[in-house]
């Protein structure tokens, strides 16, 4: 295992390379990014302790995206020899590595969980030839599956609202989010809104400079159990009967669009009063210019903060 030093704009890797080493940062900024429409689209803005290229170092395949530094950088290098020797000799020292292989599977899964259950879901309410169909007033209408369900793609996680049409009879449809602005938003600032969640923030206003930025319960005790891999940027301390899981939720951006996805949670996340998690129709939810609420748990949850795009 060696270390490497980056110059500000300098390439890591680009989409498409062959090459298989993961990187763990240990001093500044890299941002990762996928080609888009005549620009690159931005998936994430990675700081101290991040991994990223770890992918590669197990498929073997083409890198999926772009790896670039936004300032002088001072990452680990980690090769598939070094992996196969610290599993025999220093298990350890790939816990972190371990970490962020099991986030990008929870990911998947969840993705594919509910995939499959939208799809079971539509395939259902298609009407049978000479038979008319009976829609509930506040039933919303789900085109049925035409294609075979795909793999969810482990670099884009976020899933925009679709403009749904209006059905005879029900509330009229709530408007997507607005776009981001020309340049895009650029200060992302979360905030305490109850006593109980300001007392637990580690300061009162949190500049997110880093994305995605994981938000799970903290642990006191590390190293019980699954704990070791629980990887969050914010830790809040909860107490039975929990609120928060050990990895709840996390801010992340997608191009200029930002938003917040639920990594599972037991009890769910709120964002402007849209539930998202397991159980509900998706995992995301867009955020908009300005304030946005978001609470973590139930609805009598004291974990409530405020995130202010701007």
């Amino acid at each position: 295992m060696s270390t490497n030093i980056f110059q500000p704009g300098q390439m890591i890797f680009r989409e498409g390379d062959t090459t298989q080493e993961a990187y763990r940062i240990l001093k500044g900024r890299v941002e990762i990014s996928i080609a888009g429409e005549g620009k690159a689209v931005i998936l994430a803005q990675l700081g101290e302790g991040d991994i990223f290229g770890e992918m590669a170092m197990v498929d073997e395949r083409p890198r999926s995206a772009s790896a670039q530094c936004l300032e002088v950088t001072e990452c680990e290098v980690l090769t598939a020899e070094n992996f196969n020797e610290a599993v025999l000799q220093r298990p350890e020292i790939l816990i972190p590595y371990l970490a962020s292989f099991f986030e990008r599977l929870r990911t998947a899964n969840d993705r594919l969980r509910m995939e499959m259950r939208l799809r079971a879901r539509a395939e259902q309410q298609v009407p049978v030839a000479g038979v008319a169909a009976v829609v509930a007033p506040t039933m919303r209408v789900v085109a049925p599956a035409t294609t075979a369900i795909a793999p969810p793609s482990l670099e884009l996680t976020r899933v925009p609202m679709a403009a749904a049409a209006p059905v005879s009879g029900s509330p009229v449809a709530v408007a997507p989010v607005a776009p981001p602005p020309a340049g895009g938003y650029q200060s992302v600032v979360l905030t305490a809104v109850t006593d109980h969640a300001r007392a637990r923030l580690p300061e009162g206003t949190v500049v997110i400079q880093k994305f995605p930025y994981r938000i799970g319960r903290k642990h006191d005790t590390p190293g019980k159990g699954a704990t070791v891999f629980a990887s969050n940027d914010l830790p809040l301390a909860d107490d039975k009967p929990y609120q928060i899981s050990r990895n709840h939720c996390s801010i992340e951006r997608e191009g200029d669009n930002f938003f917040v996805r639920d990594r599972g949670s037991s009890v769910g996340t709120v964002v402007n009063d849209a539930p998202i998690g397991l159980a509900e129709d998706t995992l995301t939810k867009d955020l908009r210019g300005g304030e946005n609420e978001i609470l973590l748990g139930a609805d009598d949850s004291p974990f409530k903060f405020k995130i202010t795009l701007s």
